[in-house]
């Protein structure tokens, strides 16, 4: 009887810890976007979703690159990178601010439409060539009808009318 009692204790207080959440397997984390207050949606197996902003050790994640960018703009001075979402999986790009400069690989493009932050993740991404932003375009159609491709320079004007509209943190 001891011996049984001795290997149901174990299993017992794991439990315990489960239901108390102080173990997780596999459990995903759930997060707020800290400019549009939406929830990050979380990569998936086909593609990555979630945009991390680097500040000195910090990670801080965004619905979208748009969002990063605005919070950027208001909240953080000094150097920063940016890691957007990418048409091919674990391969972001890097958005980089250093000395007050804005930067990404040359070729890179955005989608030039404002969109509801509800279909933020899908509208506000970074793309390595024009025949894979055309393709997402026509995946998401029916939310991107009016998209075209722009720049770093002018995604950074769009995110500064958006900083502009966006009320302050508290």
């Amino acid at each position: 009887m001891k011996t049984k009692l001795a290997a149901l204790f174990p299993i017992g207080i794991l439990s315990i810890l489960l239901v108390v959440g102080w173990v997780s397997f596999g459990q995903t984390h759930e997060a707020k976007c800290p400019h549009c207050q939406a929830d990050v949606v979380q990569d998936t197996p086909e593609q990555d979703n979630e945009v991390p902003l680097m500040y000195g050790k910090k990670r801080i994640e965004y619905r979208c690159v748009m969002c990063a960018i605005a919070d950027a703009e208001k909240s953080y001075k000094g150097d920063l990178l940016i890691l957007a979402p990418s048409e091919i999986k674990g391969k972001p790009v890097e958005i980089t601010r250093k000395e007050g400069e804005w930067s990404a690989p040359e070729s890179t493009l955005f989608i030039g439409h404002k969109i509801k932050h509800r279909y933020c993740d899908r509208g506000y991404r970074a793309f390595t060539t024009r025949s894979a932003f055309d393709a997402h375009v026509e995946k998401y159609k029916v939310q991107l009808k009016e998209a075209k491709p722009i720049s770093l320079a002018e995604l950074l004007q769009i995110a500064k009318s958006d900083v502009a509209e966006t009320p302050k943190k508290k």
